[in-house]
């Protein structure tokens, strides 16, 4: 019986913290530094330059600086190599925990962290030379899936600046003829986001 007045409580008082909260509406956009990392040495990939952008939703509870803080962004990213560069675009779509606390009244600090499921738009096959293989076709996957950590300062409570590491928890890309050739992308981004 306790653990069920236990739920009750919980359940009713959620929604009330949620009624007095600050829901924002806002545009993300930024720079992303993407880098892919094969589980093999033989593919050398650098940095590859590409950016994001779309809305952005920001809940904050009246219990404490906690909130959430989501977004649906279009993303490019891609492979770069000595060579050749190829470019993929996906739906990018971070839930993040945010903590927010103010140091003036014009500035304030937030802390993010929460998962994030990336859907692939356009950017579907590439190729590779390898030291022991002279041809390998890669295919990118169409859905992944990993965490985002991220931080950044806030003014005059509009506008949000951070930097967020995406760090991705299943395979990109997977070699056509070759099982144990995989990849995954880790991102760097620098953003900014206006809130309405």
């Amino acid at each position: 019986m306790k653990k069920l007045s236990t739920i009750l409580v919980v359940i009713v008082i959620i929604p009330f913290s949620f009624i007095h909260a600050g829901i924002r509406l806002g545009v993300k956009a930024g720079v992303n530094l993407a880098n892919v990392s094969f589980n093999k040495d033989a593919i050398q990939t650098s940095n590859f330059t590409g950016f994001q952008v779309g809305p952005m939703l920001e809940i904050s509870p009246s219990i404490g600086g906690f909130g959430l803080d989501i977004a649906a962004l279009y993303s490019q990213q891609g492979v770069k190599f000595e060579y050749s560069e190829e470019k993929q675009s996906s739906l990018n779509i971070p839930v993040n925990l945010k903590f927010k606390f103010g140091l003036m009244n014009i500035l304030g600090v937030y802390l993010t962290a929460g998962p994030y499921a990336n859907f692939r738009l356009s950017g579907n096959n590439f190729s590779t030379t390898t030291f022991d293989d002279l041809y390998n076709e890669y295919k990118s996957k169409s859905y992944g899936a990993g965490v985002n950590l991220g931080g950044g300062i806030e003014l005059f409570k509009n506008l949000q600046v951070g930097a967020n590491y995406q760090l991705g928890f299943t395979d990109d890309y997977k070699s056509l003829s070759r099982d144990d050739y995989k990849a995954k992308t880790r991102i760097w981004s620098i953003t900014a986001a206006l809130f309405f």
